[in-house]
């Protein structure tokens, strides 16, 4: 039998539940995969909730990166064949795939060939972290090689925030890193960042205007938003740009139109799914720099816990929590 996880009410981790179901076959398109591991990403929590702005019918498959071995092909799939190992990048449809399961389906296209130096555990580990991160900084927010710019990273200590600060810095930008406190500042010192500011501190942004002698940031890189958008439009420097990919405060979020117009600041935001896992033009060229940098070398991945599939809602609730350093992965390879 296959074991699959899944989601029975939209009530968080506690709702998941694992079934015994049958085999499934893939369609046009799409593969058949015995999956390694899953790795899980901070949008699940408002997908659990029902929070997102796309519901998936219950009840529902969970997850939507991993990696694993192609067990069959369904018709119309070129480029792949059985045994093939793969990363699963997510850029399905959630409310169809899941992929914390034994043997799962998804399309041809959510799939890139696992680079030969990563483990089961850091190929889960990869493409949304430095995907987003690379459309973020680099195509969204203007990121340039050796072009002095300073990056503000927030809720740093994310499977996303390691990723940004690496690209930051490989690019030659000064990284400030911000976290709601200093506990994980020497973690992010380890993976690049030049300063780390407690965002709990109600003069933080007076210390963004220390670090960089009154200019402020010129790309900011924020999952937050919310409340804290005004926040950064006071500590941005003149022509900044906001880049927004989450909504962790779960707060409605105010244009804050006078830093906006004295700034001259540009605000936008991102959903890798679409803008650069989905677009295959711009993930090749992502793609060929992230191998290539964590075949070098250059890039690390950072693996917070692994869990075991029979605890994926204790994994859930790591994530949860918010006191992960990196990427949460469960294990699913059958024993």
């Amino acid at each position: 039998m296959n074991k699959v996880a899944r989601l029975i009410e939209f009530a968080g981790p506690g709702a998941i539940r694992i079934t015994n179901e049958e085999i499934p076959f893939p369609g046009f398109g799409e593969v058949l995969v015995k999956m390694k591991t899953a790795g899980l990403n901070h949008v699940e929590k408002m997908i659990m909730y029902g929070r997102f702005p796309i519901k998936p019918e219950l009840s529902a498959h969970i997850g939507f990166e991993g990696a694993g071995i192609i067990e069959h092909l369904g018709l119309g799939v070129n480029g792949f064949q059985t045994g093939d190992e793969v990363c699963i990048i997510p850029n399905m449809a959630f409310d169809k795939y899941g992929v914390i399961g034994n043997y799962i389906v998804v399309p041809s296209t959510s799939l890139v060939k696992k680079p030969s130096l990563i483990n089961w555990q850091e190929a889960s580990a990869i493409w949304m972290g430095f995907g987003t991160a690379y459309q973020g900084l680099v195509n969204a927010g203007g990121l340039q090689k050796n072009a002095d710019q300073t990056v503000l990273i927030s809720a740093a200590s994310s499977s996303v925030g390691f990723p940004a600060i690496q690209i930051a810095k490989l690019h030659g930008a000064q990284v400030i890193a911000t976290s709601r406190t200093l506990e994980k500042a020497e973690s992010l010192k380890e993976m690049g960042a030049d300063y780390v500011v407690a965002t709990s501190d109600e003069k933080w942004t007076d210390q963004i205007a220390d670090i960089t002698s009154g200019k402020g940031f010129d790309i900011a890189f924020d999952p937050i938003t919310g409340p804290f958008t005004t926040q950064l439009a006071d500590a941005s420097g003149f022509g900044a740009i906001i880049v927004s990919y989450g909504t962790l405060s779960m707060s409605e979020t105010s244009l804050p139109l006078f830093p906006m117009l004295m700034k001259a600041l540009k605000f936008t935001g991102i959903d890798s799914g679409h803008h650069l896992l989905g677009n295959p033009d711009r993930f090749q060229i992502a793609r060929r720099h992230i191998v290539k940098h964590l075949e070098n070398g250059n890039y690390k991945l950072k693996i917070d816990s692994t869990f075991p599939f029979t605890k994926v809602k204790q994994a859930y609730q790591r994530l949860e929590s918010g006191n992960q350093i990196g990427k949460i992965i469960i294990n699913i390879e059958q024993e």
